[in-house]
């Protein structure tokens, strides 16, 4: 059996390896969707989890997303990695636009609404529904 260079079996090797990464899904992330809405009607907002220590304090990169026209967001850590890490979070939102409330987009006076709640994100799938109002 004729033998390979070195190089060759050094490439082959790297992108065995590189390929058998692939697909691991990281145990320290659960995934986390659910929707938002602002005085009864669906909200386009930005959403964000950040991680925090028992103390209280921040301790990493937030998951974000933005809310669909259904008020419906599903976050992520980064482009290749949905969800937000397993434990407390400090969560803020800021509503951008309501959808279908010309009234209640005129209480927002062109500005943009944040609320800053607290969650835990369990393993597995986490659901949330932020209904905010005034």
């Amino acid at each position: 059996m004729p033998r390979l260079p070195s190089r060759i079996m050094c490439a082959l090797s790297c992108s065995l390896l590189a390929l058998s990464a692939c697909g691991q899904r990281d145990e320290s992330l659960a995934e986390v969707h659910g929707d938002v809405t602002f005085c009864g009607q669906p909200a386009v907002a930005e959403v964000m989890f950040e991680p925090l220590n028992s103390s209280g304090q921040s301790t990493g990169r937030a998951s974000t997303a933005t809310s669909d026209e259904s008020g419906r967001f599903r976050l992520r850590l980064d482009d290749d990695r949905t969800g937000a890490k397993i434990g407390r979070h400090r969560i803020t939102i800021r509503i951008q636009r309501i959808i279908a409330a010309a009234d209640v987009n005129d209480g927002l006076s062109g500005a943009i609404k944040s609320t800053h709640l607290a969650r835990e994100v369990q393993s597995g799938g986490n659901e949330f529904h932020f209904r905010l109002t005034f």
